[in-house]
């Protein structure tokens, strides 16, 4: 057991509720510790706790030796692996999530229903860390093997080439802006851009060329709906609230250009130039172009639409404990953790979990005023981890009350006020 938990608020912005804290979170560390082993990375992962709904993470030690070629030929080997193997298995995983209808069994079958559902989400994240954790290290190989050959002066130039590689969010872009047009062509982008959503969709409702317009944003949730403002389980997918996609939309509707869909011709010239002058480079530049796309798109195969059949299990559960009068809502079950659901589940007495949702939805509240600790356990010692993991997970230090931390992103010169919030 690790002796120190952090927080990471740049993965973990917002408190978890308990059912998501025991299911995405805990399934997020053991993905990943398990990925490690299966590569034989050298770092062990994280085991993953809540502490009044604000996550930590406690770093593992590796079970398993090392191999020092095992995440490079991983990263090497990912593109084959990825649409030979991982993404048909991560489709089907999420195919037989949407299969699992707690609310329809006998309750008998409830508590190994649940088991199944627990063991396909562990799969599913396990494949996710096989994905990004080569997808990470591919950009850097490529980073590294270029300031061998050509020096650190400038330390961003391997990035620039796979600046613009297309990948499934410039996709979705690509969509958003079709529907936009889509809108203009059937006469109904006045409704989008001046109705309330929820007005816009009702009175699309009503009109011929309005229905045409679902049809193709029906099509388009399919594919994307698994999207929210973030991952907590708890939260509606764009899929049930498709308002936020009409958003999105208007917002094309008043924008002058489209999105940019392709691979940019200033990222081409440097390849090409590149190239020229270090041929040695293709193969890893391949693979760096694969993981850098990867690293975004991995989302639209697996988190996304993953994480939306997830949901649709536990909110099962959640209809069939409300069926019983045993919670006071559906969303209630988010406040049970993942053994408290199956215990209730499989409880042929069908015990009153109202309090227990009250108590939950407190300590909830107390630790919106308290906040997240500086870390949990003994004081984290002030090391680095290793390259990949420091780029995907920030640092692994302890700042002093009130410090501001981060890793670079983005880079460039901007002007404007700068502001200082006391609170």
């Amino acid at each position: 057991m690790p002796a120190t938990w952090l927080p990471d608020p740049s993965h973990y912005p917002e408190q978890l509720t308990p059912l998501s804290g025991t299911v995405w979170f805990e399934a997020i560390g053991r993905g990943l510790h398990d990925a490690m082993r299966e590569l034989r990375g050298p770092f062990g992962g994280f085991e993953a706790r809540t502490d009044l709904g604000w996550a930590y993470e406690g770093e593992l030690e590796p079970d398993w030796e090392p191999d020092p070629e095992g995440l490079s030929s991983a990263a090497l080997g990912l593109s084959s692996r990825w649409e030979g193997e991982m993404k048909p298995r991560v489709h089907a995983i999420t195919e037989e999530l949407h299969g699992l209808r707690p609310e329809r069994l006998a309750p008998h079958g409830t508590g190994e229903l649940l088991d199944h559902m627990w063991s396909l989400v562990l799969e599913q994240w396990t494949l996710h860390f096989l994905v990004v954790i080569p997808a990470q290290i591919a950009t850097e190989m490529l980073h590294d093997r270029y300031v061998e050959r050509f020096g650190s002066e400038d330390d961003l130039a391997p990035y620039r080439v796979l600046d613009g590689v297309p990948n499934e969010s410039t996709e979705a872009d690509g969509w958003l802006w079709r529907l936009s047009e889509t809108a203009r062509r059937l006469g109904v982008d006045d409704v989008v851009r001046e109705f309330p959503p929820d007005a816009a969709l009702l009175r699309l409702g009503e009109l011929q060329n309005g229905r045409a317009f679902l049809r193709d944003l029906s099509d388009y949730l399919a594919r994307y709906g698994g999207r929210s403002r973030w991952h907590e389980l708890s939260l509606r997918r764009e899929a049930e609230l498709p308002q936020m996609t009409l958003e999105s939309v208007r917002l094309f509707l008043e924008s002058a250009s489209p999105p940019s869909l392709s691979h940019s011709a200033q990222a081409d010239e440097i390849e090409r130039k590149l190239l020229s002058e270090a041929p040695e480079l293709r193969d890893v530049l391949e693979a760096a172009k694969v993981g850098y796309a990867l690293k975004e798109s991995h989302a639209y195969h697996i988190d996304y639409p993953g994480l939306l059949a997830t949901r649709e299990v536990l909110l099962g559960f959640g209809r069939r404990l409300l069926a019983e009068g045993r919670l006071d809502g559906v969303d209630d079950v988010w406040m049970l953790q993942r053994d408290e659901l199956r215990a209730a589940v499989t409880d042929e007495q069908g015990g009153d979990l109202r309090a227990l949702v009250a108590e939950r939805r407190a300590e909830l509240a107390r630790g919106l005023q308290e906040g997240p600790k500086e870390y949990l356990g003994e004081r984290p010692p002030d090391e680095d981890r290793h390259a990949a993991l420091e780029k995907f997970y920030g640092r692994a230090r302890s700042g002093g009350q009130g410090a501001v931390q981060g890793i670079g992103a983005s880079p460039g010169i901007a002007e404007g006020p700068a502001r200082i919030v006391s609170g």
